[in-house]
């Protein structure tokens, strides 16, 4: 057992004994450094044991969007509304506040799209993929009741190869980029397709690039044909992230908004990385052409 240190020695922590604590009781295997939360500035990150500068194009997997310290995030009164928000954390779902209030407000006028009617909120990435799924299966199987069906179904999501939507429950059953990040947990067998992400420059790959979406949408429709009224939810990153920088012509995301409402499924865009201004736009689908019916963000 590692030795216990006092409240003082505690307090007292020098950054080049962080690996050495975390790890007594931890996995510590992340970068070989030490983030100085309060030097870190803009794109930089100090390094608070070797003493140096580094360009962060890391961004606490996407979630810096703002970058270390920015003016507005370190003004006074925001800082004490947040430490009470994070000291109290009210349960949102039941108990309102005026702080949660003014959240919605802001939200509402800087970020929810003009064909949008509910908001959901939830904390992380991987919960907000999970919730959409649920909102989808709930949709998918009550439609399905309507129809006649006797017994829940509707319960599948179609999603695409080099996707990552999440480490947690559903979401384990969608991300395929690194197999030990799955390996061993119970996962559904629900349908996978091929990816036609873009080869760049594009011009010079298009016709290959159109080879591999019509093989994708022919997959789609094979899905679907094996599971009649059984997918609930087309799943995508409008880019994937971690997948390798994959992007899709917009053509090819638009194709699965008319295959979605052939189905009567939901078209959910995965926006965890690419939402919250990080391509440009507030979310990374308002430059394609579509709309969803679902998007999830997170983190940032």
């Amino acid at each position: 057992m590692s030795k216990i240190l006092t409240r003082e020695e505690v307090a007292s922590l020098e950054a080049t004994r962080v690996h050495e604590i975390i790890s007594n009781v931890m996995l510590a295997d992340g970068f070989d450094l030490v983030c100085d939360l309060s030097k870190s500035k803009g794109v930089y990150l100090y390094d608070a044991r070797e003493k140096k500068w580094y360009l962060d194009m890391f961004s606490f997997f996407a979630s810096q969007g703002l970058g270390f310290n920015h003016p507005k995030m370190t003004e006074q009164d925001f800082l004490e509304k947040l430490t009470r928000a994070a000291v109290m954390k009210p349960s949102n779902s039941d108990i309102y506040t005026v702080e949660m209030a003014q959240f919605v407000a802001t939200f509402n006028r800087v970020a929810f799209p003009d064909y949008g009617k509910h908001l959901f909120l939830i904390s992380g990435g991987a919960l907000a993929v999970e919730n959409a799924l649920k909102v989808a299966f709930d949709w998918k199987v009550q439609k399905n009741f309507e129809r006649g069906y006797k017994e829940e179904r509707g319960h599948k999501v179609l999603h695409f190869r080099e996707a990552f939507h999440g480490r947690t429950g559903y979401t384990l059953s969608l991300t395929n980029t690194d197999p030990i990040k799955i390996r061993y947990f119970t996962k559904f067998d629900w349908p996978r397709v091929i990816n036609p992400k873009i080869t760049f420059p594009l011009e010079e790959h298009l016709d290959e690039v159109k080879k591999l979406e019509a093989q994708a949408i022919d997959e789609i429709y094979s899905a679907f044909k094996e599971s009649p009224d059984d997918i609930a939810a087309i799943l995508i990153e409008p880019i994937q992230c971690e997948g390798g920088d994959n992007h899709f012509r917009p053509e090819f995301l638009q194709k699965l908004r008319k295959i979605a409402d052939e189905n009567d499924a939901m078209l959910i865009f995965d926006e965890v990385q690419t939402g919250g201004g990080a391509t440009g736009t507030m979310w990374g689908y308002e430059q394609l052409g579509v709309e969803p019916d679902i998007f999830a963000f997170g983190k940032k």
